[in-house]
């Protein structure tokens, strides 16, 4: 605000009131108001407000206090008030930048600028203007596409509400089974601890129970003798040497035997692993399905044994052996992990280091895994049917195997039932290997079927179509959902979903791994590429206990891809 001069000053000077005197601006001065009267609609400085009361007593005059209401009075419309200056009027607009300003605004900001224009010389040409004109249509467009937004957003929220009391009570079952795993381990600890005091008590009351008929015997012994009877002395003299021997014997073992003791060994991972959460979320995983994977940390382990075949290798055009190497993945309860070799007709199990600690020669092994429940697998071999892995201590087995009545290439498994991929179909079985339909069918190409997936909910089929370059999804029921073709699908080979729906993808000939949306129709991000060192990826498999992406690669390789 500007100093209140006791002297006027003309109004062409360069001073800009907020508030100037009606009066002394209409004899050509300018002056700073200090009051407003709302009768009159007229501001005043402190001389000319003299003049006006003793004219207009009745008047109401506003002062410098009440500046808040001087606009309400001035007549100003909110829609006329300047936003940077809100006690002044917008009249001018800078056609330099676009913008409606006041006089404070011209003097302060656009005082170099070439095309400043008075709004009022400005109305008449607007009308005119086809922007004008269409602008109230315009208007309600944009409006209705806010108000179906809105709706969408208020629908979110209310559905967010009710995942919240699902999610609430999820968390809540899963303390539930957490505590009653607890409950039951320290039952079971107990139990074990009371079958060993019981135990301990047999054996100590046993060496008593010894002692204790020793000590009488030779009591009773002892009594005839130092009662020197004549008759019976000799008799209990033998005795007693007899049972003096005997309780020699007894307390040399006695003394070699230890005190027993019982010690509670607790088991250190339990108490680390608890140590190590922040929250529930790392037991049950509460993930937004629409979230956006990065890749944290990249490392490289290698598969390989001995008796091993010598790596791939292309040489000019010509490639020496088949690259394909590592073609299924899948991970065991207690961490350990499964991969088929497709050159070495291998299963190999790993441990959670990604060292190989045991293998299982499977001629004619095909392509694909998968996991079945505990420590079960099941693995294709072609017309040979479906091979059940069981993993006991580090040690792999073939515990039964089923037959079917076409090839077996892909192969996933949900809830009791299993699907088995032919390269051209789908079939659903039972898991005692009877056929309940044929799920999907495709002729187009050699093989249209590779290494398919079903999502965790079991609703989904993610089928990566290598020889069309395309992610195609269906339902159990074989109807196809959406069908996802990018730059990046090239040869899409593998996919695994994460168990709140997360999908990913690897693609061999663009040696790229991808995130997709849940229902398999745009991709959401490239996670890793070539630049990375990734080659001919196989297999993939998503890590539910680490948040890990585990990539078959070519050779021997296996990428471990942690996620953030």
């Amino acid at each position: 605000m500007a100093a209140n001069y006791s002297n006027s000053v003309y109004e062409t000077s360069d001073l800009i009131h907020d508030f100037a005197c009606s009066p002394c601006k209409d004899d050509g001065l300018n002056n700073e108001a200090e009051f407003f009267c709302d009768e009159c609609k007229k501001y005043y400085c402190n001389n000319c407000v003299n003049l006006h009361n003793k004219l207009f007593r009745t008047h109401t005059v506003l002062g410098r206090q009440d500046v808040s209401k001087w606009l309400g009075y001035a007549g100003l419309s909110p829609i006329e008030i300047c936003d940077k200056h809100g006690d002044k009027k917008l009249e001018l607009l800078c056609e330099d930048h676009d913008e409606l300003c006041c006089l404070i605004c011209v003097s302060l900001t656009h005082r170099m600028c070439q095309s400043i224009k008075h709004i009022p010389d400005l109305v008449d040409g607007l009308k005119k203007q086809t922007d004008f004109i269409k602008l109230p249509a315009d208007v309600q467009k944009i409006n209705h596409r806010l108000q179906e937004i809105t709706k969408k957003r208020t629908h979110n929220k209310e559905s967010l509400k009710v995942s919240g009391k699902k999610l609430l009570a999820e968390i809540q079952s899963l303390r539930n089974r957490v505590n009653a795993k607890l409950d039951e381990l320290e039952k079971k600890t107990n139990d074990i601890l009371q079958d060993q005091l019981h135990e301990a008590d047999d054996f100590l009351q046993d060496d008593i129970d010894k002692c204790t008929n020793l000590t009488y015997k030779l009591k009773s012994y002892l009594e005839p003798i130092q009662s020197q009877q004549d008759d019976n002395s000799y008799i209990a003299y033998k005795k007693c040497t007899d049972k003096m021997r005997e309780a020699e014997n007894l307390l040399k073992q006695l003394y070699a035997k230890p005190n027993k003791s019982l010690v509670f060994h607790e088991d250190p991972m339990i108490e680390q692993f608890l140590s190590g959460l922040n929250t529930l979320e790392t037991l049950g995983k509460i993930f937004d399905e629409n979230y956006v994977y990065k890749v944290k940390h990249r490392s490289q382990y290698t598969a390989k044994t001995q008796n091993d075949k010598r790596g791939s290798a292309i040489t000019g055009i010509f490639l020496k052996t088949d690259i394909r190497k590592i073609t299924g993945i899948c991970e065991l309860p207690g961490g350990e992990i499964l991969i088929t070799d497709y050159n070495n007709q291998k299963v190999k199990l790993l441990d959670s280091q990604y060292q190989v600690i045991d293998t299982y020669n499977l001629p004619n092994l095909q392509s694909h895994m998968c996991h079945i429940a505990g420590n079960e697998t099941a693995v294709t071999l072609g017309y040979n049917g479906v091979h059940f892995i069981t993993v006991t201590g580090s040690t792999l087995s073939v515990t039964r195997k089923l037959t079917f009545p076409h090839y077996c290439y892909g192969i996933s498994h949900h809830n009791g039932n299993l699907y088995i991929g032919s390269s051209k179909a789908i079939y659903q079985y039972t898991m005692s290997g009877q056929l309940v339909k044929k799920v999907y069918e495709d002729n187009s190409a050699g093989v249209t079927v590779g290494r398919f997936t079903v999502s965790r909910d079991g609703t989904i089929i993610y089928i990566p179509a290598s020889f069309h370059n395309k992610l195609i999804t269906i339902d159990t029921s074989g109807n196809i959902l959406s069908i996802l073709k990018d730059p990046d699908l090239k040869s899409p080979t593998a996919v695994c979903v994460s168990d709140r729906g997360h999908v990913f993808v690897c693609s061999s000939r663009s040696h790229i791994v991808t995130q997709v949306d849940k229902e398999g129709k745009h991709k959401i991000t490239t996670l890793v590429t070539k630049v990375d060192g990734l080659c001919y990826p196989q297999a993939i498999w998503f890590s539910r206990q680490s948040c890990k992406l585990i990539v078959g690669r070519e050779g021997d390789k296996i990428s471990v891809l942690e996620l953030e």
